[in-house]
């Protein structure tokens, strides 16, 4: 009885053990996925937008490089980020293991995630189907980051959390009115990429947080 007692616990501790393994897989995969789908994506439609001579920050928006000389490079940006993203927030949500509420912010920054991927294959011309997979992206990741901020203990998450949500959602709801009532020839493309530097900051903030777990 009690070399049975033995092996069970012996198996117990080696089934915690390649569990415990297991999770810390996720979360090494899942912070490199959120660097490499930050820096990545943006250096593409960057690119893009350098390789692209019709294009002016001044009236363009960057979904509309995904139409032009240039589109398989900004479609490919915004597919690759999607699927590095949405491999970070499975990393992310195990990260949040034990702070259901948190939880549900990951879930919100992993739905953004399957939207930004739309955006490469509904482009510009599809309208309605573009608008709803931008919006979905722009809107879901920093309310996603303002949940996790509102949810989690730990206060340097926290703050950067809610601040980074914040300002993103102001720089996509907000900017573009601003920026409409004044004199600037300014295009949408630069309240895009302003919300899309702030998640990226917080992306790889979080893999950061991941990779020394």
């Amino acid at each position: 009885m009690s070399l049975s007692k033995n092996e069970d616990s012996v198996c117990l501790a080696l089934s915690g053990s390649s569990q415990e393994t297991k999770n810390l897989k996720l979360l090494r995969i899942g912070g490199l996925c959120g660097i490499l789908g930050s820096a990545l994506p943006l250096m593409m439609v960057l690119a893009a937008t350098v390789l692209s001579p019709w294009f002016s920050w001044d009236a363009n928006a960057l979904s509309e490089l995904g139409v032009g000389e240039e589109s398989m490079l900004f479609n490919s940006a915004v597919l690759l980020g999607g699927v590095l993203n949405f491999l970070f927030t499975i990393g992310l949500i195990h990260y949040f293991n034990r702070e259901k509420q948190a939880k549900i912010g990951a879930a919100s920054v992993m739905l953004s995630s399957v939207f930004l991927a739309l955006v490469g294959i509904f482009t510009i011309d599809y309208h309605i189907m573009h608008g709803v997979a931008a919006l979905g992206y722009f809107v879901l990741a920093p309310v996603g980051f303002i949940i996790i901020g509102h949810a989690t203990k730990d206060s340097t998450i926290k703050k950067l959390s809610i601040v980074c949500g914040i300002t993103a959602l102001i720089s996509i709801l907000i900017l573009p009115m601003i920026i409409f009532v004044t004199p600037f020839n300014i295009g949408f493309a630069v309240p895009e990429l302003i919300e899309a530097l702030i998640i990226s900051v917080w992306v790889i903030f979080m893999s950061t947080k991941l990779l020394r777990r």
